[in-house]
């Protein structure tokens, strides 16, 4: 069953229930803004207490998603679907639900993977829908080619080079992001700690020669939240001993004064809807042109640019004395404006 709802005076363009009581499905799709193309964005399952803190995380990730596509100068825009998991959740039958829903939609949304969301259950989606990221796209391999691209980005800025060999690094989550960001790092010869809640992954990342430790706030050249959002508030922020942050996580930072207090710090914060891009590259470039050779090239070509759009906004940032992610909202909505 669906509800839409059409988001006047909200901060989205539209929100879509989605009930199904065969399989004890509800979600919610948030479409932010279609207005640079058709809204792309991942489904999030986890347990949130209630409905109104789903619809708050599904509007703040679905416009991540609009400033995502807009840096990277995407044909779409933002959305995002978050299922509200609980124990009697039959996902096979959820996710086969929620693709129907998606795809009476018309491609007005088109979605992927995102925490709790892998292959499974977007093989589950593609049964029921078309307007889905393709099976040979892998979003944590992207989303870490993003992520490197714009330390690389950030390291020109603040270092004059974007060698990230001989620095240190804390990876904060081990999951497919992090892990594979952490093992490029080592492979580079950086030294890099980390931590994740989860034993087998810190044992994966012990294996690559990371130090686990769950000590995020200790000294290090480049602080790397690669987990789930609101990574750093105002306390973190005023007392954490890193020379600067760069990670995949969304909606890293509590708010744009936290922004501030880093900037002040002199903590240099590679915005991350810039650096964690390399995922929805992938997908819409992917659905809109194809998936063969020459189209992967163009992914590669994408997400490599992340390294320029990343050191534009920090040198900008420097020469006007504001944050960083005050600057990336500019540019955003500049964009948005001209279409």
């Amino acid at each position: 069953m669906l509800f839409d709802v059409v988001g006047e005076g909200a901060n989205f363009e539209r929100m879509i229930a989605v009930q199904d009581h065969a399989s004890g499905l509800r979600a919610l799709i948030v479409v932010h803004s279609r207005v640079c193309g058709p809204a792309f964005g991942g489904i999030r399952r986890r347990v949130y207490p209630d409905e109104q803190s789903a619809l708050r995380d599904a509007a703040r990730l679905a416009a991540s998603m609009t400033a995502k596509c807009a840096l990277a100068g995407l044909p779409a825009g933002g959305a995002k679907c978050v299922i509200l998991d609980h124990a009697g959740l039959d996902r096979p039958l959820a996710y086969a639900a929620l693709g129907r829903a998606v795809e009476e939609m018309g491609g007005h949304y088109i979605c992927g993977p995102d925490v709790g969301t892998g292959e499974r259950e977007l093989d589950a989606l593609r049964g029921s829908t078309t307007h889905v990221n393709p099976s040979g796209n892998d979003a944590g391999a992207a989303t870490a080619s993003g992520v490197l691209a714009g330390l690389r980005g950030l390291l020109r800025v603040t270092r004059g080079s974007e060698d990230v060999g001989g620095l240190s690094y804390f990876v904060q989550g081990l999951g497919s992001v992090g892990l594979a960001v952490a093992g490029r790092l080592r492979a580079a010869g950086a030294v890099v700690h980390g931590y994740d809640p989860r034993e087998d992954a810190c044992r994966a990342a012990i294996a690559l020669g990371v130090q686990v430790t769950d000590a995020s706030r200790s000294r290090c050249d480049v602080f790397m939240p690669c987990a789930m959002g609101d990574a750093i508030d105002s306390s973190v922020a005023k007392t954490a001993q890193w020379g600067a942050v760069c990670g995949s996580a969304n909606n890293q930072l509590g708010d744009n004064e936290v922004g501030d207090i880093l900037h002040a710090r002199g903590i240099a914060w590679a915005p991350d809807v810039v650096v964690s891009a390399g995922a929805v590259i992938e997908g819409v470039l992917t659905v809109r042109r194809g998936t063969d050779a020459t189209v992967r090239v163009q992914v590669e070509s994408a997400i490599a640019e992340i390294a320029d759009t990343c050191e534009s906004l920090l040198l900008e940032a420097e020469h006007r004395s504001v944050a960083p992610g005050r600057v990336a909202a500019a540019r955003v909505r500049s964009i948005l404006a001209q279409q």
